[in-house]
Formats: structure tokens, C-alpha cells, sequence
């Protein structure tokens, strides 16, 4: 295909032939003479794309500047190798091809994309057929009355399922993040199920008369929409938590999942406290998953949970949560010491309460990563959390994380595509494998993950921030800051944001500009904290070596999460093989 044949130009159709409409893609019958051969010759996405590349006159560098991809990733989508994103294509690809007045081109381009995906997906089908079989995705519960308050009181229904069925090894769930993300959408049961990758989905619904309480519930087959097992419940509200007992035991029975004892007395056994507080721990988990910014919400609510039930295990968890990233690389807006101090009150206090309870084992485990270096107690504290709940996301998550400060890279990659597996939608875990695949070096695998989190959540901070990262590391210093500020925008000029700008300005020799920016951050951290890694980033980038050791001296004494990953962090890379690095290495614990 490296020469075009004349015939095989496309003709421009005319005008009124034009549309604007979304194409259907699948079942477009071609009329256009010009396609014939194309038809007949082009059969994979692949080289249609080459050859629209070059029609358009583009080189791959040219092609892949325009739609925000590295040359590698062009190259691989036109050999076949890396599967097209169809909602990309149309709103990238398809201007920068000049392809908006040539429909018949336009629909066979997008037809051999997703003829490519689905011949993946179904050749996927006989790996995942035996998990399908035992998954399930727990929806958020519509709310019948007419007291718009009850919202939450009716997520608690549904989250208090999920959590009780996440506690079963052999049952695959769903995590709340993606599960809830459906809420309010009018969407068939089988497209659900093929989003989320799960076998069964359980709907319901919830009706509050004065004391009496009605569940409606219904357990759905997504691969033929057909209803496996409904009932309708009426009690009274005090009966809640046993009626959630109930409900969770029968799905189980309905899906032939094997309950083993222990299983059984942990799903029984489980605390139960005040409603009204748990519920403002979901609204606490709501603006957690929002972090950096929504952490200060996140507080504010779990801290209202634990006032109205001082018993309640699962809010200090969500406190601890909330510190251990303030106090870590995540976040890094409070000192060290002081955010994992009250990260660790929390969770032992949340221990105290429910031993068992594999939230808080997961924050204690994450601050012993970042805090106290202390690998092998970390990662016992990991295990015994997925040991209680092996459906626990963001334990599977956090696990990666020390994995890959380890240098235990495959591992580190298994756990984040459990995560992933997990919590498919959710805007954090979805950035988190770019940042997997950052500090594995793989740069352009980085940008294309950010590429599809981008689709399910475009105004995250952490898509330009990482993409940065990676342009930097590919040489791409143009792009990678222009990225940097888009992320300092998002995140409201965040520390770590502004540092990665000063640090890749320096590098690019824009000395005046990196040079004021690691002033302004030694001025904000006398009325702020600022963390020391941030300046010692900045100095590295200007070519500050003995600077950045003092200040990396000093993250050193602040406990700085940031040097968890001092090991594969690649912005360090011009510091190493001096001894004060290898001695660095040594204090936190990397290297013996």
C-alpha cells in the first residue's frame, strides 16, 4: 500500500449527498464507484487510515501532533497492532483527514474500526466467559417517594448490598464508583452489562410510608436482558439491615455462587449502625473520588458520619483515606506528619470498632508505603485487606502502588488491571493505569490510556498532568508544557502541578521562567505547605544538582510520599549513579 493507485481516490460526493447525522456505522450500504476499490482492496482499519494520512498530505508526525498522539501510537494503529477508538476517530481523526464532505470515506473508515474492535471483543469471549458467569454490577435503587432526601437513604440500600457482596471470593462486583455511575440513565440492562463486563446486574427500588419501608428488587441476565429473580419486600424500617441480609443471600443462590462458611458469617456479621450516618458517608465517598479537589468535602461529611454514630467503623475508614492522600503524592497539601498522624488515629480507631473491616487495614497499609518505607509491613497489611474483601478496588490499587515503588513491575501491572477490572468508569483508577504505565516507562502506552480515561472524564486534572509527564519523557517539551498548564488550571494550581512545569522549563532551557516558579513556590510555602520535592524537581530540571539534594534531603525528613518512588520515578534519572542518590535510595528503604 506504499503507492496509491489513481483509481483509487476517492470522489468528492455531492452537496446534497452531505449530512451531518452520526453515521450508522454497521449496516451502511456504499454507493459511491470511488469506494469499489477501496472495498475490495483496503480490508483493515489500518491501511485506510495510511491511506488517508497520505492523501491528506500528512506525515505520521504531522497526523499525530494534530490529534494528540505520539508517531508510535500512529504507527501502530496503522499496522493493526493497537485497536481504534471509534468516539476518538470521529471527533479527532475524521476534521484533520478532511473527511467532513465525504461521507462514503467518513462511514468506511469508521465500519473497518469498529469491525476491528468487535472481532477483539469476540475473540475475548472465550477467556471471560467463565468470570462473566460469576459477575455482578449492584445499580443505585430509584427512589419511589416523594422526599427527594431519600436519594442517599436509597444508594445506602443498594451500596450496603455491594459491600456485603464484595465479601464473597468467588463473586465478581463491581465497584460502587462505575455501578453508580448509571444513576439516573435510561439504559438497557444488556448495554449495561457489556459496559461493565458483568453477567448479572441488580436493580431495585425503594418506597418509605411513615415507619414502613418497600424494596422492590430484580436480578437481570445482561446477555439476554431476561429477568432471573424479582421479589418485593415490606417491612418495617426497623427490619432494614436484616432484609439486606436476606436479599444478598438469595442473589447468591440465584447466581449458584458457593458460600463458604466464613463467608456467610462475615456477610452475617457485619456491623450495623445509624442510616442517616452512613449515608453521609457515601456522600463523604462521593467527594472522595474526586480528589485532590473534593478531599476537603470528603472531610466535612465523614466527619458529620461520625457525629451522628460514633460507632461507625466505615467513616473513620473514609477519614483515614481522606489523610493518608493529603499526607501522600496524591494530594501533598498537608505536611507528612501531620496528615498520616491522623490517617493512622482513624484507622486504628476504625479498626478498634470492625476488625475486619478491609477499608481501613488498605489506609493503614498506604501509609506504611508512604510514610514509614517499611515494604514488608505494608504489603502484609495489603493482603490481609484483600484477604477480607478480594473485590476491594482500591486496596487492589494502592497494592500497585508498592509494587511498582518496589520495582516489581509486573505485579504492580496485574494489580492495576484488577482495579481497573473492578471499577471500570471510576475517574481515578481509570488515570491510575497511566500513571502505571509513566513510571514503567512506557510512555506512549501512557498517552493512549489518558485518551480513553479523557472519554469518561474530561475535566480531570490528571489527564493533562500525566500526559505532561510522558510528553516530557518522549522529548515532546513543547507539548508537555502546555499540558502542565492546562493541569495547573484544572487543579487550581496544585504545588506538584506547578513544580512539573518549572522542572520540564528548565529542562527546556527557559531558565527565566523555571526560575520563577520555584520563586513563587518558596514564597507560598511561608504561609502554606509546599513540599519539599516539589523544589527539589524545579532545581533538578535548572541543572541544580547540590540544590535538589538539599532539598531532597529535606522531603527526606518530611516523610515525602514522593519518594516512595524514587526508585522508577524517570524525572530523577540525571541524579542517579551520584552517591548521595544511591545513599537517598538507601534511607528510604529502596535499596540495601
Amino acid at each position: 500500500m506504499d503507492e496509491i493507485p489513481n483509481q483509487a481516490r476517492l470522489p468528492r460526493p455531492h452537496a446534497s449527498n452531505a449530512t451531518n447525522r452520526k453515521p450508522d456505522i454497521s449496516c451502511h450500504k456504499f454507493s459511491n464507484s470511488g469506494l469499489c476499490w477501496l472495498q475490495a482492496r483496503i480490508a483493515t482499519f489500518g491501511e485506510l487510515l495510511r491511506y488517508l494520512r497520505r492523501r491528506a498530505g500528512l506525515s505520521q508526525t504531522e497526523l499525530s501532533v494534530a490529534v494528540g498522539y505520539s508517531d508510535a501510537q500512529i504507527s501502530r494503529l496503522e499496522q493493526n497492532v493497537r485497536l481504534p477508538n471509534v468516539a476518538t476517530l470521529e471527533a479527532r481523526f475524521l476534521p484533520v483527514l478532511r473527511l467532513q464532505n465525504e461521507p462514503a470515506a467518513r462511514l468506511r473508515l469508521l465500519q473497518l474500526a469498529e469491525r476491528a474492535r468487535l472481532a477483539k471483543a469476540e475473540s475475548d469471549v472465550g477467556a471471560t466467559a467463565r468470570d462473566k458467569k460469576t459477575s455482578i454490577a449492584v445499580l443505585p435503587f430509584a427512589n419511589l417517594g416523594a422526599d427527594p432526601n431519600n436519594e442517599y437513604f436509597c444508594d445506602g440500600l443498594a451500596e450496603e448490598l455491594l459491600n456485603a457482596l464484595t465479601k464473597i471470593e468467588r463473586l465478581f462486583v463491581v465497584a460502587r464508583g462505575s455501578s453508580f455511575s448509571f444513576k439516573g440513565k435510561e439504559m438497557d440492562a444488556r448495554d449495561i452489562g457489556k459496559r461493565l463486563g458483568v453477567h448479572a446486574i441488580l436493580e431495585g427500588s425503594v418506597k418509605t410510608l411513615g415507619d414502613r419501608l418497600r424494596v422492590s428488587v430484580r436480578l437481570v441476565d445482561t446477555d439476554s436482558g431476561f429477568q432471573m429473580w424479582a421479589e418485593r419486600y415490606d417491612r418495617e424500617l426497623t427490619d432494614l439491615f436484616a432484609l439486606q441480609d436476606e436479599i444478598a443471600l438469595t442473589i447468591i443462590r440465584h447466581l449458584k455462587v458457593e458460600l463458604l462458611d466464613k463467608e456467610r458469617a462475615a456477610l452475617l456479621a457485619r456491623g450495623h449502625g445509624s442510616l442517616e450516618a452512613y449515608n453521609l458517608y457515601l456522600k463523604g465517598r462521593y467527594y472522595w473520588a474526586q480528589r485532590p479537589q473534593g478531599i476537603a468535602k470528603a472531610i466535612e461529611y465523614f466527619e458529620l458520619s461520625v457525629e451522628k454514630d460514633p460507632q461507625s467503623a466505615l467513616a473513620r475508614a473514609g477519614l483515614a483515606d481522606c489523610y493518608v492522600t493529603l499526607g501522600s503524592w496524591e494530594n501533598g497539601t498537608m505536611a507528612p506528619a501531620i496528615a498520616m498522624a491522623k490517617a493512622r488515629v482513624a484507622a486504628n480507631r476504625a479498626l478498634e470498632l470492625d476488625g475486619r473491616l478491609a477499608e481501613a487495614h488498605a489506609s493503614l497499609a498506604y501509609r506504611t508505603t508512604h510514610y514509614d518505607w517499611d515494604w514488608v509491613a505494608a504489603e502484609a497489611q495489603f493482603r490481609r485487606s484483600l484477604e477480607l474483601n478480594p473485590n476491594y478496588a482500591i486496596g487492589h490499587h494502592w497494592y500497585s502502588h508498592l509494587l511498582m515503588a518496589t520495582g516489581r513491575t509486573e505485579e504492580s501491572y496485574e494489580a492495576s488491571k484488577r482495579c481497573l477490572e473492578l471499577d471500570p468508569l471510576d475517574q481515578v483508577i481509570n488515570f491510575h493505569m497511566a500513571w502505571h504505565h509513566l513510571f514503567s516507562h512506557h510512555y506512549d502506552e501512557a498517552i493512549e490510556q489518558c485518551m480513553k480515561a479523557d472519554e469518561l472524564h474530561p475535566d480531570s486534572l490528571w489527564l493533562p498532568y500525566f500526559v505532561a509527564m510522558a510528553r516530557h519523557q518522549l522529548g515532546q517539551v513543547g507539548q508537555s508544557i502546555a499540558e502542565y498548564e492546562r493541569a495547573i488550571r484544572k487543579s487550581g494550581n496544585v504545588t506538584f502541578a506547578k513544580a512539573g512545569l518549572g522542572h520540564v522549563c528548565g529542562f527546556a532551557g527557559e531558565t527565566a521562567r523555571a526560575r520563577q516558579i520555584f520563586d513563587e513556590l518558596l514564597a507560598q510555602a511561608k504561609y502554606a505547605y509546599v513540599p519539599a520535592y516539589d523544589m527539589a524537581l524545579v532545581c533538578v530540571g535548572l541543572g541544580w544538582k547540590d540544590q535538589a539534594f538539599d532539598w531532597l534531603a529535606r522531603a527526606h525528613e518530611e516523610h515525602s510520599g514522593w519518594l516512595t518512588y524514587l526508585k522508577v520515578e524517570p524525572r530523577m534519572d540525571s541524579l542517579r549513579g551520584d552517591p548521595r542518590f544511591e545513599e537517598l535510595l538507601r534511607r528510604v528503604r529502596l535499596v540495601r
